[in-house]
């Protein structure tokens, strides 16, 4: 398979610039291109998270096929068939709620029409990874993908809830429209329910680093490092859809900043879990020989003829 370290390196090494840029700079930066309401940026952030869902629907598609091909045992048919669900459902459940929720066309009276378009959504994606379960010659398939889930599970925990619930950080916009000071992303803004009462403010906005819809955007890249070892062979153009899909990470965390929902440091860091975790699945687990040795199977000894 091709090596991509050199690449996740540099990728790192983007994210890592731009946090010590914006653990300077956020104020200044969020100041200069702040648009409140800006319709371009609210329409990114209704539908850019289709990408880094959809790659989790698609793993499970791959244990879908395995469910209903390759499974022998009923109890091993089962638990895939399960756990296939699980990864549609999972994926369409934080999908769906991020078209009509604060962060996107927020209206809360239809937010149940977000989950009635990510449902067909990853459903294709689903679809896709059932296809690719077919032409796949790799016979440790469902083991990387669960590995792989694993992985991207860590990295949006990490990303989207343990570290936001520790530091508490307002958004740029809270700051800009109230009294709200100015907090770096080292201090924790230990009054966040204070000041949520007294400026009527949802603790969404009390939420800001990281970034989540970096993170999980920039698991475009993990879709693109993963992509070779579900084929069993070599993708063409690998590394130019690995840059494409730091593009789109950075295209997405551009549009954050530019409506106040996050600050330079915030999209830095959510992109920077992310590559982290798939560098770690990318070593310990893609590049581990042991994983894709075949079980040895005893020649029983042929007994001669008398």
């Amino acid at each position: 398979m091709k090596k991509m370290r050199l690449h996740i390196y540099i990728t790192m090494g983007v994210f890592l610039v731009m946090f010590i840029l914006g653990s300077i700079l956020d104020l200044q930066i969020s100041t200069a291109i702040f648009s409140k309401n800006n319709g371009f940026g609210l329409t990114v952030a209704a539908l850019s998270m289709n990408v880094g869902y959809g790659f989790l629907a698609f793993l499970g598609g791959i244990v879908a096929y395995h469910a209903h091909k390759l499974s022998k045992v009923t109890w091993e048919r089962v638990l895939t068939c399960v756990l296939a669900l699980a990864f549609l459902g999972v994926s369409t459940y934080f999908d769906g709620g991020e078209f009509f929720g604060e962060n996107g066309w927020y209206n809360p009276n239809i937010e149940w029409v977000g989950y009635l378009i990510a449902l067909p959504l990853m459903s294709g994606c689903m679809f896709g990874g059932y296809l690719v379960g077919k032409k796949a010659n790799n016979p440790r398939l469902v083991f990387l993908v669960i590995a792989g889930a694993l992985f991207i599970g860590l990295s949006l925990i990490i990303g989207t809830t343990v570290v936001k619930n520790i530091f508490h950080r307002p958004r740029f916009r809270s700051v800009a429209e109230t009294n709200i000071p100015f907090f770096a992303w080292w201090e924790r803004c230990g009054n966040y329910k204070d000041l949520m009462n007294t400026y009527n403010l949802s603790k969404e906005e009390f939420k800001s680093f990281p970034s989540g819809h970096t993170s999980v955007c920039a698991l475009g890249m993990f879709f693109v490092v993963f992509l070779p070892f579900a084929f069993g062979k070599d993708v063409k153009h690998q590394v130019i859809y690995f840059y494409v899909a730091l593009a789109y990470a950075l295209f997405v965390a551009f549009t954050r900043i530019l409506v106040g929902a996050h600050y330079l440091s915030d999209v830095a860091m959510g992109g920077l879990i992310t590559v982290v975790c798939m560098y770690g699945f990318y070593e310990v687990v893609l590049h581990n020989p042991k994983i894709y040795e075949l079980p040895q199977v005893e020649e029983q000894p042929v007994q001669e003829q008398q």
